[in-house]
Order: C-alpha cells, then structure tokens, then sequence
C-alpha cells in the first residue's frame, strides 16, 4: 500500500486537500471518484528509507499523550473533530502514528464517530482510551472526556518513567560489573595464566577456581551467551501468557521488597482510571469492568471483573474489595467507604491515586537507596577476590625469582 496526496473538489464544490492510501494512482482516483471527488491533482508521497524503517516501529504512549493534548486543545479552541484529528496528524513526527490518525481522520469525514475510527486500530489504542472516548461523543462532552483522558494517562505515563528511572543506575552498575568481568575473564586471566603455568607456579585454590571459570567462558561462552538469551526470551513470552503470567503475577504479589511495589503500582492505575471514568459520567460497573483492563496483574483483573456483578446487585464496593485483604489494604477501602457515604466517589478516587503515586515513588527510591550499598559490596568483594586470585601467585613467582 503507498499514500496518495490529493486535491479534489468535494460534491459541494469546495476545494480539499487529503491522503489516501491505495495500491496503485488508478485505484486510488478510481476510490476518490466513487466518494463524489472530482480530482483536480493525485502524487504519490515520496517516503525515506528512514520513514519505511519508522513505519514499522511502535507508537509510544507517549504519543499517544500528544495526540490527546492536541485534540482537546483544538477542539476546546472550537476547530471541528475532523479538522483536529487532521492538524493533530500532521504535528506528530511518528510515520506509524502518522498514518493511523490520517485513517483515523479519513473515516470521521465520511461520517464515522471518532470512537468507532479508534476502535478499528485497537491494536495502539486501549478498550479503555476507545470507550471512554465513546462516552464523551454520546454524552456530548468530549473535550472534558478528553481532559479527563490527558490527566490519566499524563500520571500514568509519569508514574512509569519514574518507576523505571530510579532502577537504572543499578542496572548500569550491574551491566558495567558484568561486562568488566567478563573482559577480565576473556583476556587478562589467559595472558597471565599462560605465564604461570609455563613457570610451574604452585597456585592457590583461589587462583585455579578463576582459572576454571576463564577457560570455561573461552570454550563455551558464546554459546552459555546464546542459551541464556533464549532462556530469557522463553520466560518473558511464558509470562506474557496464561498460566505463566499468572504464576508470574503471584510470585511478585509474594517478594518481600518487590510486593509493596507491585500494589502500590496497580492501586495507583486502578485509582486514576476509576476517577477519570467516574468524572467522565460513566457508570460504576462500566468503570470497573474497563479499569480491570489497565491494571497489569492478573490478581487485580480477577478481583475486579468479579465485584461487578456483586456491584450491579446493590453491594457497595468496598465491601467487594474488602474480600481481597493482601491486593487493597485497610487505607485504600476504608477511604473509599468515606466517599461512598459522602458522594463523592471520583474525588476520593483522585485522592487515593495522589497518594498511591506518590507512596510508589517514595518505595521505589528508597528500594534503589537499599540496593546501590549493596551493589557496591558485591562489587568490592568481586574485585578483590579476583585482585588476590591474580596477585597471589604471582607474588609468589615474584619472591622465587
């Protein structure tokens, strides 16, 4: 498929520009003149390799980010939805992206609400971000769904990206200890063990344990490398499906360290998105059976899709979750039974997010504070016994010469 740019006059006699994607130029001004378009100019958009290899790339989230910004903006401004989506297109640098929005504008101009244009790429926009968009159009407010929309998924997106920051200096500590290692391994121990040997120098156990490792990284590491890749290739796509993610998602519900992370994590998603529902106007069972879908753990989903019937039966939702003592602690219930009584159940739910965002913040920094010490430690000792292993002997070769 290649993209067509075209000006055309539309059955109003008025004057448009567009994109549209088709095999060949017959087949797309053959498509343009069955829409009623009279064709003045049709070109083939010329595209980089840069922009083919973009093509195939992801859409961010946040893109997606951007995209909601614009939207809302422009159409708080008072410019049409479909004149939106088209400015909202152009603004994006992501050539995937791109192309979805421009699909996404062609079917709203032939008369397509915008959530059934979304919904035909599920694939880069959530049950969650199509519905609540949906929700908006019938209920006439969809720029204020929209804010709503932005302000979830900006918290969620920082939520991540902080969560994640805070791991990576120990990982670049662990990766740089790894690789020096393994250097050491594969080059100085050989050179210095040839020499040794060639001396007959009695060496220390220390010494011939490292020597071990070193031949055995010279003579099979490339494939210990090649197996340990498909090893953890294997596990991540067992985890990404039932039963593995659900094996998965209970081991992290069971970590001492990683445990509290792992709540305060999805009680935040959880939060954010029942106050955005809930400020949108959509209903508590609606807003719970589209909120299990944006937590990441299965123990979460199941807990919430099945309150929803009990929910629909007049039961309060505390109580449902009341039943689930290790996923909502007494804090998260005994808040949200205050905004039952009071009324105010999206604001309690915007309180609890503030508070579960900040808490996982707060956990995650102090986890990444616990375990850089302890990174060094190991590091030392890895160092030193590597420095006494290589020092020893050759002190010893010293003192014979």
């Amino acid at each position: 498929m290649a993209t067509f740019n075209y000006t055309a006059l539309d059955k109003t006699d008025s004057y448009v520009k567009g994109k549209i994607d088709a095999r060949n130029n017959k087949k797309a001004l053959s498509q343009l003149e069955k829409e009623g378009f009279l064709v003045i100019n049709i070109k083939r958009e010329k595209t980089s390799a840069w922009q083919n290899l973009t093509l195939l790339s992801t859409v961010k989230r946040l893109d997606k980010i951007f995209f909601t910004r614009h939207l809302y903006t422009m159409l708080e401004s008072g410019i049409s939805l479909d004149q939106a989506i088209k400015i909202s297109a152009e603004q994006t640098t992501n050539h995937k992206f791109k192309s979805i929005l421009f699909d996404v504008y062609e079917k709203v101009r032939k008369g397509q609400s915008l959530n059934s244009a979304l919904s035909t790429h599920q694939k880069y926009f959530s049950s969650f971000f199509i519905n609540l968009v949906k929700v908006g159009e019938k209920s006439g407010t969809l720029d204020d769904t929209l804010l709503h929309l932005l302000e979830q998924q900006e918290q969620d997106y920082e939520l991540i990206t902080k969560t994640r920051g805070a791991m990576i200096y120990p990982a670049v500590i662990i990766s740089a200890a790894v690789a020096i290692v393994i250097l050491m391994m594969t080059f100085v121990i050989p050179n210095i063990t040839g020499i040794l040997l060639e001396y007959q120098v009695e060496l220390p156990l220390t010494t011939k344990i490292l020597i071990f490792f070193s031949n055995f990284l010279l003579k099979f590491g490339l494939v210990v490398a090649f197996v340990a890749i498909i090893l953890a290739y294997l596990l991540y796509r067992w985890t990404r499906k039932s039963p593995g993610k659900k094996y998965w998602d209970l081991f992290k519900l069971n970590i001492p360290l990683l445990k509290n992370i792992v709540v305060e994590f999805n009680l935040a998603r959880f939060s954010r998105s029942m106050s955005s529902l809930l400020k949108s106007g959509v209903a508590i069972d609606e807003a719970l059976q589209l909120s299990a879908s944006v937590s990441g753990n299965i123990y979460y989903q199941n807990s919430i899709r099945s309150g929803i019937n009990i929910v629909r039966k007049g039961v309060p939702l505390t109580q449902v979750l009341s039943g689930y003592p290790k996923l909502y602690p007494p804090i998260s219930t005994r808040m949200l039974e205050v905004g039952e009584k009071t009324g105010k159940f999206d604001h309690m739910f915007t309180r609890l997010a503030i508070f579960y965002e900040k808490s996982v913040l707060n956990t995650v920094s102090n986890l990444s504070s616990v375990i850089e010490p302890l990174l060094l430690l190991a590091i030392g000792v890895g160092v030193g016994f590597i420095a006494v292993s290589v020092l020893s002997p050759i002190w010893k070769f010293a003192q014979t010469i």
